[in-house]
C-alpha cells in the first residue's frame, strides 16, 4: 500500500524571517547585555539558530542582515570568552 506524502512545509517568508528579527532587535532592546546572562544567551542562540536554518542573506534588508551579523559576532564571542 502506498504512503501518503509527508508534509513539508513551504520555505518561509520573508516577512516570517522579518518578524523573527524584530522580535530579537526588541529582546536585545529590552536586554542591552543579554551577552552577559546564561539564559538571555541560551535564549539568543536558539533564536540565531533558526535565523540560520531559515533565513539567507539574500532574504533581509541590509539593515536586518547588518544587525544579524553582530548579533551572531556578539554571541559567537561571549561563547568563545566563555569556553576560555
Amino acid at each position: 500500500m502506498r504512503k501518503p506524502p509527508k508534509h513539508r512545509p513551504d520555505k518561509p517568508t520573508t516577512c516570517d524571517i522579518s518578524d523573527l528579527l524584530n522580535e530579537m532587535r526588541s529582546f536585545v532592546e529590552e536586554n542591552p547585555l543579554w551577552y552577559e546572562d546564561e539564559d538571555s544567551l541560551v535564549k539568543m542562540g536558539y533564536a540565531l539558530a533558526a535565523l540560520k536554518a531559515i533565513g539567507t542573506p539574500d532574504d533581509v534588508t541590509q539593515e536586518e542582515f547588518e544587525f544579524s551579523i553582530t548579533l551572531f559576532n556578539t554571541f559567537n564571542d561571549t561563547m568563545r570568552s566563555n569556553n576560555e
